[in-house]
């Protein structure tokens, strides 16, 4: 954290002395210096060649602090959001950013203690840099949040130039269009919303007003290997990616494709396993204002890109004395959102996610996941917002055991 806001400090200084050196010869005040007016025609906010994917309660495009170049060839963006998030759980649940099915108790497994938490992980700090080349732009783009394993965590490093782009954002499996705004930091039971480090290429409006994209994504197996085996997992090969997207005077639409490529070593054998995926979305503009998101997804060896199972080792699955299988996952999800008022709105969601059964695996194993969320969200004043969310989730294993938990969040936050 000392060391963020030490670079804070230093680019905040640098750039105050580039306005004080780009100083224009008009607007003379009193102490014999002059100012710098800048209006939104001298910036390159506006640049529609970068690659900006926003999500839910991301910071705005409109926000932050605009320091333009003298030679008006680059420009640096400053943004940031605090944000406190106050959670009152039912059941004591150990993520508090997120409500993950996966973690509820059944009758045998724990207790039901109720438990109350703030936190301020969900703050961001990020920077933005814009540079006009013979060329074309390049955009680079840096943002942080403290919702990581130690507190700091890298949300999104890239760059871009034209129609390609390197570095760590939106996996194109994800589809951000249709999310719809969640206190929850994870979005809907059964989505998928991750981001990876990418080698990414766009064809905008290839196909009849369709865009498309590739990428080549690094996104490590997740296994549980027995201690029986001396397995070495890694990625010998980047995932191949896949996106099209496309709006309607309905809507829009989004199909996405995915080939993983699983590796790993037992001795001196070499073992590549190939899964697949495929998730749809559509957004559906409906009456009185109001509107509909879809989305599902399912393949195999996928179960890394569902928020509910990352990290619980369920890529593959060893039976004893076998070889391995990759279990079939499939998750779905069903949002109606209404405004009421132009400042304000609330959506009702309904998320499921299932894991294929196995005659191998403990009976106490997690099978499937449902939720039903409440959101409603308040934008107090320019910048200042506000989000209440209630939540059930209900946790099944294979056995027919089954648990539940409700939490209710809180979020208050100011995008500058």
């Amino acid at each position: 954290m000392k060391q963020i806001f030490c670079i804070f400090m230093i680019l905040l200084i640098h750039s105050q002395l580039n306005i004080e050196n780009a100083i224009a010869q008009d607007n003379p005040i009193g102490d014999g210096r002059k100012i710098l007016s800048l209006s939104a025609a001298d910036t390159l906010q506006a640049d529609s060649s970068k690659i900006i994917e926003d999500a839910p309660l991301d910071i705005g495009q409109d926000r932050g602090l605009f320091i333009v170049a003298p030679d008006q060839k680059l420009q640096l963006r400053i943004l940031g959001s605090v944000r406190y998030l106050v959670v009152y759980d039912g059941i004591n649940l150990p993520s508090k950013n997120s409500f993950n099915t996966f973690e509820i108790p059944t009758p045998t497994t724990g207790k039901r203690i109720p438990n109350y938490y703030n936190g301020l992980e969900q703050t961001r700090l990020g920077f933005e840099i814009t540079r006009q080349t013979g060329i074309g732009n390049v955009f680079i783009r840096l943002e942080t949040d403290f919702a990581g394993a130690n507190g700091y965590r890298i949300r999104h490093a890239y760059g871009q130039m034209g129609s390609f782009l390197f570095g760590q954002t939106w996996s194109l499996f994800s589809h951000l269009n249709a999310l719809p705004s969640m206190v929850d930091f994870a979005g809907p039971t059964g989505s998928v919303v991750a981001r990876t480090p990418q080698i990414r290429y766009t064809l905008p409006r290839l196909i009849k007003k369709t865009n498309i994209a590739v990428g080549l994504e690094f996104f490590p197996p997740d296994l549980n290997i027995p201690d029986s085996l001396q397995i070495e997992s890694f990625q010998l090969i980047p995932d191949i990616t896949i996106r099209a997207n496309r709006s309607f005077d309905w809507g829009s639409a989004q199909l996405s494709g995915i080939i993983p490529i699983l590796s790993g070593r037992n001795g001196d054998d070499l073992g590549i396993v190939a899964g697949w995926g495929l998730s749809g979305s559509a957004i559906l503009n409906s009456w009185y204002s109001g509107k509909w998101y879809f989305q599902g997804v399912a393949g195999q060896a996928i179960s890394r890109y569902f928020t509910e199972l990352q990290g619980k080792g369920f890529d593959i699955q060893f039976p004893p004395g076998g070889n391995y299988t990759t279990p079939f996952t499939f998750g779905f999800y069903a949002t109606y959102e209404h405004t009421w008022h132009e400042a304000l709105y609330s959506n009702f969601t309904y998320g499921y996610v299932s894991l294929e059964k196995k005659s191998f695996t403990p009976e106490n194993i997690y099978n499937k996941g449902h939720t039903m969320k409440m959101n409603t969200f308040w934008d107090v004043t320019d910048g200042a917002k506000t989000g209440a969310e209630l939540t059930w989730g209900k946790r099944e294993n294979k056995n027919g055991i089954n648990g539940n938990a409700f939490r209710f969040n809180l979020l208050f936050y100011y995008d500058f």
